[in-house]
């Protein structure tokens, strides 16, 4: 067996005289003396028993421990009281951007139909604003163009009708320069090709039949100021559709 120090001996007698568990024999005080006394007399001392040694390595275990480990931290305390994410929030956070997609998609209004009138406006604004500027003023305004607006285009072309087409879809070098186009009994003189500082550009190349019949009607009716009946609105928005416009969006009418 291991030998127990003297010191943790004495110190769990002491204890346990303490307790009232053992008597005091007066020998606390002088350990050593009275161990060298019996020795000096001849008779050998007496061992420490059994209980004293098992209480002494109790006594030593406990001196031994390890301090307690310090309190924990506000932070961690706070952290381990904290409520954790359910697992269900997962998949509805990684379900919200499609959500709001949706959602976004289903609130828009829808888009607005094609109709013969816009569908002029587009091709105006990208073919026919840069010369004729974008309310028709022409050459009374920035531009270099003809005047369309205050119904000026309405007295060179009264009626649409193929002459107007044409000029829109061959310009002036497919009417020939120096030549009449419109009406030649124009109020204030008919025009002339090539009298201009620039001459019509020919737009059959790049414009379907729909969308030269779409712009003339632009020009006229919009930017002319151009006054028809319903009936004849129909039946323009009736030729429109027979030419194909409307057809692949969906749309159809001329928007009276």
């Amino acid at each position: 067996m291991t030998d127990v120090p003297e010191y943790l001996l004495e110190r769990s007698r002491q204890r346990r005289i303490a307790l009232g568990v053992l008597e005091d024999d007066g020998s606390g005080d002088g350990g050593a003396a009275s161990a060298a006394a019996p020795a000096a007399g001849g008779a050998p001392a007496a061992g420490p028993s059994q209980a004293d040694m098992i209480a002494a390595a109790r006594e030593a275990a406990q001196l031994e421990a390890e301090p307690e480990a310090p309190p924990d931290s506000s932070w961690v305390l706070a952290a381990r009281r904290r409520h954790r994410i359910p697992i269900w929030v997962l998949p509805v956070l990684f379900c919200l951007p499609l959500w709001a997609f949706v959602y976004v998609k289903l609130t828009e209004p829808p888009p607005e139909p094609i109709t013969a009138i816009n569908e002029g406006a587009a091709t105006y604004a990208v073919r026919c604003a840069s010369c004729h500027v974008g309310d028709g003023s022409g050459s009374d305004g920035s531009g270099v163009g003809r005047p369309l607006w205050n119904g000026e285009v309405l007295l060179t072309f009264p009626d649409l009708d193929d002459s107007f087409i044409e000029w829109i879809s061959v310009g002036s070098e497919g009417i020939g320069l120096g030549q009449v186009y419109g009406d030649p009994n124009r109020p204030g003189g008919a025009h002339i090709t090539g009298e201009t500082e620039s001459n019509m550009p020919a737009f059959g190349e790049v414009l379907n039949d729909h969308q030269l019949y779409s712009v003339a009607r632009y020009v006229r009716e919009v930017i002319g100021g151009e006054m028809i009946s319903d009936e004849v609105a129909a039946e323009r928005d009736a030729e429109w559709e027979h030419l194909g416009g409307g057809a692949l969006s969906g749309g159809g009418g001329g928007g009276h």
